[in-house]
């Protein structure tokens, strides 16, 4: 026979328990993905000719990110880190290449909520990139800090993490944007 003193031990266990397993996705996180970047931009008149007045050209890109989330009653917020490499277009102009080689740090505010076992998520914060430019041998650089937001979506296995993203980055005089699937590993 269990005494009250025993039952109450046991509800109160039981009431500690329960907020651990529902801030399950409290945490940091960190993980890689891969997928395809878009640079778009109007580059304008040129002293070279043969130059294009616009690109619109994709390549592979990588990042690597971290973060921490904070589950809250109905929302999870978060703050996330990322770096990623956005490739080297190659634009092929009258014989000679056009090189654009784009880098960035990213500082996100992230919120997300479930839909069932999949989690939709919206980011939103600024993007520190460098972006360098070669063509017939010489070269060029510019770099800035501009607006970035995104959505995705990401499904949980344990502590691993499926995430699908699309982000776009507003920068001086271009359109950049990412698409890629990674993965994350929650701890």
């Amino acid at each position: 026979m269990r005494t009250p003193l025993t039952l109450g031990a046991i509800a109160l266990a039981a009431a500690l328990a329960a907020p651990q397993e529902a801030n399950a996705d409290d945490g940091f996180y960190i993980g890689i993905g891969a997928g395809g970047a878009t640079l778009e931009a109007d580059l304008g008149p040129s002293v070279f000719p043969s130059l294009p007045s616009e690109i619109d050209e994709d390549d592979s890109a990588i990042k690597i990110f971290g973060g921490y989330n904070w589950d809250l009653p109905v929302v999870t917020l978060g703050v996330e880190a990322a770096y990623a490499d956005f490739g080297e277009p190659d634009i092929d102009v009258a014989g000679d290449l056009l090189l654009i080689d784009t880098t960035a740090l990213k500082l996100w505010g992230t919120a997300s909520i479930g839909v069932g076992p999949v989690d939709v998520f919206g980011k939103l914060g600024t993007i520190m990139w460098d972006s360098e430019a070669e063509f017939l041998g010489s070269s060029d650089s510019a770099d800035g800090s501009d607006m970035g937001y995104g959505l995705g979506a990401r499904f949980a296995i344990g502590s691993l993490e499926i995430r699908g993203e699309y982000e776009i980055y507003d920068l001086d005089g271009a359109d950049l944007s990412m698409l890629s699937l990674g993965v994350a590993y929650r701890f």
